[in-house]
């Protein structure tokens, strides 16, 4: 199951540059993505075993993808993430010198896109059957200033297929996926389901994240390979100022009518670790909130358009889905790395969707084998084939995986 919850660390404050940073335009496509979900009709959810017809479980793209799990990619957790409706209050940043300043807050809402055909979704789902999601859950802080009778709202507003858009980044072509952003009630536009959440005195959980269950007012019904997208936003119970100062932990430059604050765990990968599926964070930003000329002013900014890095919020879905017509390795693909390697042994990833005999084997251009990485029966799950390339002349190389008559292949390059 995916439900590995907190594995992150916090690692200090985020600097100004990382928040400065610009986002990547993207060229727009008018095409949505799905089809109509009353096509779908929802169905209990049921915990099963593989090689069922139906399978039942929780995703989360950080815990799938993080490099201490087993994933490619090594993120970083910063203890500043917070979100507020607008830009009238100040939180600390990182000065960039080792040292701290009070800006005015830059992240009003943020949500995180959902797209089952990740490689990193190691559970035997398949990714382009239509699914139900019925809840999710959030890695939370919550700091309370205020007095316990004050009752602050979490906002969440749910999206699914046709309230869904996709298009390619100016320039790369690489693909994104977003959602319309409603500048005069500060929301997404076009939401499928909409409710929320009251965070009292109970709530408050600020030593570590925490987790918050939310069940969905209604099951989400998706099609055949749509996307769901869920996003969040806090509105403080309280009357506030200009210049009032959310929780630090400093007395210099000093606290102002200290106030309520909530974050949603947030990862950043700094080496934009490239992902073929639509898993990414959704953010409106000071840029898009106040500007209308910007690109940005009627949409919310994907987590991988920014330039310096692609970001990721800690949001878990409970989904489920039929379970039919999978071949032994999932969507055909696999992931190598290091690729270039330069005297450093090669992994070749791929997930195996049941019980399967699995052969594994390196070629020279040549056609002549060279190496078995692997060659045995594995359970389903994420696989990794260990290629040595001890003895390997530099060069380029073929890889085959073999699995019940199915047969996906790459190339492999060594320069040591």
């Amino acid at each position: 199951m995916k439900k590995r919850l907190l594995l992150a660390v916090l690692v200090g404050a985020a600097t100004l540059s990382a928040m400065a940073q610009s986002p990547v335009k993207i060229d727009h496509d008018p095409a949505l993505l799905g089809t109509d979900p009353s096509n779908y009709a929802a169905h209990t959810p049921v915990h099963t075993m593989q090689g069922k017809t139906v399978v039942t479980d929780w995703y989360n793209f950080i815990d799938a993808s993080d490099a201490t799990q087993g994933g490619a990619i090594n993120y970083k957790f910063y203890s500043n993430i917070d979100i507020w409706p607008d830009s009238n209050v100040k939180l600390s940043y990182g000065d960039g010198n080792g040292g701290n300043i009070l800006l005015y807050v830059g992240r009003h809402n943020t949500g995180q896109m959902f797209d089952p055909k990740s490689f990193y979704y190691t559970d035997v789902l398949s990714e382009h059957n239509p699914y139900n999601i019925d809840s999710l859950m959030i890695a939370y802080r919550y700091f309370r200033g205020k007095p316990a009778d004050v009752v602050d709202t979490l906002e969440i507003q749910v999206f699914y297929d046709d309230a869904i858009l996709k298009g390619t980044f100016q320039g790369s072509g690489e693909k994104t996926a977003w959602i319309k952003y409603d500048r005069n009630t500060g929301k997404g536009a076009n939401a499928k389901q909409e409710w929320r959440v009251l965070l009292t005195n109970t709530d408050t959980s600020w030593g570590s994240y925490s987790n918050l269950g939310l069940a969905l007012p209604s099951t989400a019904s998706i099609g055949r390979d749509g996307l769901f997208a869920a996003t969040f936003r806090y509105i403080p119970g309280y009357s506030y100022s200009l210049g009032d100062t959310l929780s630090h932990t400093w007395d210099n430059p000093p606290v102002v009518n200290q106030l309520n604050e909530f974050q949603i765990l947030r990862g950043f990968d700094e080496a934009k670790t490239a992902e073929d599926s639509y898993n990414h964070a959704l953010d409106i930003v000071k840029s898009n909130k106040y500007d209308a000329q910007s690109g940005w002013a009627n949409e919310f900014i994907p987590g991988d358009a920014w330039n310096g890095d692609n970001e990721y919020c800690y949001v878990s879905v409970h989904l489920t889905s039929p379970n039919v017509g999978m071949a032994p390795i999932k969507g055909g693909l696999s992931r190598v790395f290091p690729n270039p390697s330069n005297g450093q042994n090669v992994s070749i990833a791929f997930t195996t969707t049941r019980s399967s005999d699995v052969t594994v084997e390196v070629f020279d251009l040549q056609g002549r084998k060279v190496q078995t990485a692997m060659n045995t029966v594995v359970e389903a799950g994420q696989q990794i084939a260990k290629v040595n390339t001890d003895g390997l002349n530099a060069g380029v190389y073929i890889y085959t995986i073999k699995a019940e008559g199915q047969v996906i292949s790459g190339k492999i390059t060594v320069t040591n």
